[in-house]
């Protein structure tokens, strides 16, 4: 199966949910499209794992410059 521009891609990994929620914030902010995948998992269990914010394909360079810049990632 190809690749789709579409498809929804990793584009960070937060140890807590409010702070991948700031991060799909920033990228709302700036009209890019983003969900925070287990955070309602992970605010209840926090031993379970991370809270990944997820991308457009399309939009992955761009959205990781964001949070660059917004320092939430290095």
């Amino acid at each position: 199966m190809k690749d789709s521009p579409d498809d929804l891609v990793l584009c960070a990994r937060f140890s807590d949910a409010p702070t991948a929620a700031l991060a799909v914030s920033l990228l709302s902010d700036e009209e890019i499209p983003a969900v925070a995948d287990n955070a309602m998992i992970t605010t209840l269990l926090p031993f379970v794992g991370s809270v990944r914010v997820m991308v457009r394909r399309a939009d992955l360079d761009r959205a990781t410059a964001i949070l660059r810049h917004g320092k939430l990632l290095e």
